[in-house]
């Protein structure tokens, strides 16, 4: 049977629908659990009782057969009723419990993120009383914190909830615009592109405070307060950002860039304490601030010094874009992710693998992996998003729909995006007591992104790295869907990725995140393939890209975190879910 993908019906964007009615049929979610629930109870078999009563048994001073007949009909009536209505009651109960019913994730929630201190952080917010959301968003900005290398309030991201009780998916893009000033033609025959021109709309605040909005039940100042706390106080130097700053000391760097990561002029050292006060500030200066107060102004005057355009028109204009998903049906589950061309290939990629059976090789099985990704990704290199080209929808119905003899094969990919390959990026996935499930993916487009820092420690994007122009010194061919243009948003392949149990609400779970570095995409893909053998505990034995033991059944939160330790270099993070346990994915990709 040919893979079912489709897009959904609600979307904002009139994406088509790919789910074929033939696998949807046998009615609501309620129906099996009745079904099943009443050939377990059967009524009472009428048959069993005569109603022919000898004429010896009766006295001359007992009731008459009429009367008797009628007291035996009155009492299996009764029994009757009694069986109907408690088969009711307890199918509405099960039914109830289902859908209204207490969490099975543990009291306090489990959060997963690439630092154990921004990990701590949001738990505190879940304990506290915090939604899902409200742990993601200070969990994020901790990491912008510690990992000023991968990710900040300089920076973007994209983020998805999925809200188990009501069974519906947001999606939040905030991966920056470029400035409306800058044309195609400031980028011609420019060898090395000055690190202003470099930076787009640092996009991550705005989108956070807007999740917020929409989930949040702390005060979006209580949030906020906790990660400039981290700024404030310091924290441990990770072996992460250490490696990081010490490739890039001997590069030209910004007067502030040094002075942060390389006072005095030696590098910071891993395990050391460092302080980010001014950062602090920032924070706790709130949206406003950020977009149209000092810091605005202070982005722009450090843009504009090093060669750029961006103006504080740009920052106070933007606006985050909330669309719903794009979704794929594989076997028993529902795949969600953004409405991306890179989520128009992880549903490609999954629907080409569709038709491996379980008699299939495992050799067999890892070519046919390689194959679908590499074709899923040429297919979807060409597109442009959606909100930029009308045709796109179009475009995305013919990649979703295609057999897989349709598909070209890996030889012939286009070269994927430089971000692909370098690209390092924050992640943070969330699933609280309030039954939501959030995964957060963050990025500066690049290793410091432009590695220019305002006076205020903010690191700003290298967004503009990411668009196509004619004569970029590259070697890559020019995506020409993906020309710059001015208040254009950029490709990505950051891919936070939501799924669900297809048929009802008992079964599996599971939140994705990715750095967006090589080897990600597969390895998501993998991890969904794995998914179906999830009662094997570390899901199948063989993988592309061998994970560390994630063989971690848990009964509670506590457990969790004491059992587990967070890998600072791990690509794909995730939390899996079923009706019994709960545990961390932790997944480095073997480079």
């Amino acid at each position: 049977m040919s893979p079912e993908t489709k897009l959904s019906s609600q979307s904002t964007r009139s994406y088509e629908s790919f789910s074929a009615s033939s696998l949807l049929t046998g009615g609501s979610s309620s129906g099996p659990i009745i079904s099943d629930f009443n050939e377990n109870y059967a009524v009472a078999d009428l048959n069993g009782y005569s109603k022919d009563v000898p004429s010896e048994q009766l006295g001359s001073t007992g009731p008459s057969v009429t009367d008797k007949d009628g007291a035996s009909q009155n009492r299996l009536i009764s029994v009757y009723s009694a069986a109907i209505i408690f088969a009711f009651a307890v199918t509405i109960a099960l039914i109830l419990h289902i859908y209204l019913g207490a969490s099975m994730v543990p009291d306090d929630g489990v959060l997963v993120s690439d630092h154990e201190r921004c990990t701590g952080l949001g738990r505190g917010v879940l304990r506290d009383g915090g939604s899902s959301v409200d742990a993601a968003v200070a969990a994020v900005l901790c990491l912008g914190v510690v990992h000023p290398h991968a990710s900040g309030v300089g920076g973007g991201g994209v983020m998805m909830v999925h809200d188990i009780r009501r069974n519906q998916t947001k999606v939040l893009n905030f991966l920056g615009t470029a400035p409306k000033a800058l044309t195609e033609e400031m980028l011609h025959g420019v060898s090395e592109l000055k690190e202003g021109l470099q930076v787009g709309v640092p996009a991550m605040l705005r989108g956070l405070h807007r999740a917020h909005r929409l989930y949040g039940r702390l005060k979006w100042e209580d949030v906020v307060a906790r990660a400039a706390a981290v700024a404030r106080e310091g924290f441990s130097v990770s072996s992460s950002l250490a490696e990081a700053i010490s490739k890039v000391k001997g590069q030209r760097l910004s007067p502030h860039f040094r002075d942060l990561f390389l006072p005095g002029g030696r590098a910071l050292r891993s395990g050391s304490l460092h302080r980010m006060p001014a950062l602090a500030g920032v924070l706790e200066a709130g949206v406003s601030g950020f977009y149209n107060g000092n810091v605005s102004q202070e982005i722009v005057d450090e843009v504009q010094s090093n060669g750029g355009v961006l103006t504080r028109e740009d920052l106070s204009d933007y606006t985050v874009e909330v669309d719903q998903p794009l979704e794929g049906l594989f076997n028993d589950f529902i795949i969600q992710v953004p409405p991306s061309s890179t989520g128009a290939a992880l549903i490609s990629a999954i629907s080409l693998l569709h038709l491996i059976g379980n008699n299939t090789t495992t050799n067999i099985t890892h070519q046919w992996i390689l194959e679908a990704t590499g074709a899923a990704l040429a297919e979807s290199n060409g597109l442009e998003e959606p909100k930029y080209n009308s045709s796109v929808t179009k475009q995305l119905s013919d990649i979703l729909s295609k057999s897989p003899a349709a598909a070209p094969p890996t030889r012939h990919s286009s070269p994927v995006n430089r971000s692909q390959s370098v690209l390092l990026g924050g992640q943070v996935i969330v699933m609280g007591p309030d039954d939501l499930m959030v995964s957060v993916a963050s990025s500066l487009s690049g290793p410091f992104g432009s590695r220019l820092v305002t006076r205020s420690g903010v690191l700003l994007n290298s967004l503009i790295l990411d668009f196509s122009w004619p004569n970029r010194a590259s070697g890559l061919r020019i995506n020409q869907s993906h020309r710059i243009e001015s208040g254009k948003g950029p490709l990505s392949p950051l891919m936070p990725t939501i799924v669900l149990p297809a048929w009802n609400k008992c079964g599996l779970y599971m939140a994705l995140s990715s750095s967006g570095r090589a080897g990600s995409f597969t390895v998501i893909t993998q991890l969904l393939i794995d998914a179906q053998n999830e009662t094997n505990c570390v899901f199948s034995g063989t993988r592309l890209h061998p994970q560390a033991d994630a063989c971690l059944v848990v009964q509670s939160a506590q457990d969790l975190h004491e059992k587990t330790q967070t890998s600072e270099k791990s690509d794909v993070r995730g939390i899996l879910r079923n009706k019994d346990f709960i545990k961390p994915l932790d997944i480095p990709v073997i480079r």
